[in-house]
């Protein structure tokens, strides 16, 4: 979905802003997503994704505690991957270690680190 959404060229309707388009597009696929814990995961991660893009970096650090809280990589990794080619879920989690860091929460970024690795 994310990589739909980055590389589709489009103009949003009734004159969205792109930033305003993705972010209801990652709202209504988290909306659509609670019947199935992986989708949801997927429907989190993507989320902070948009968030990310548009610089909105500690609110996707707090979508992705929303989906850590029941993103469980033995679990769902390889159905996610079956599914839609990544985990995006993990690579969001790795990636936000970076965030932390920049924001100076070292601490908490080494224990991600150890949960990612």
């Amino acid at each position: 979905m994310s990589n739909i959404a980055r590389t589709m060229t489009y103009v949003p309707p009734n004159n969205m802003s792109r930033e305003e388009f993705e972010k209801t597009l990652a709202e209504n696929f988290v909306k659509e997503t609670h019947y199935q814990q992986y989708h949801q995961c997927r429907a989190l991660a993507f989320q902070a994704d948009v968030m990310k893009r548009h610089g909105k970096y500690e609110d996707a650090l707090s979508v992705i505690d929303e989906m850590k809280s029941i993103y469980d990589p033995q679990l769902h990794s390889r159905v996610l991957v079956k599914e839609y080619v990544t985990d995006q879920c993990s690579d969001l989690v790795a990636a936000s270690t970076f965030w932390l860091n920049h924001y100076g929460r070292n601490d908490e970024a080494l224990r991600l680190c150890d949960q990612v690795v």
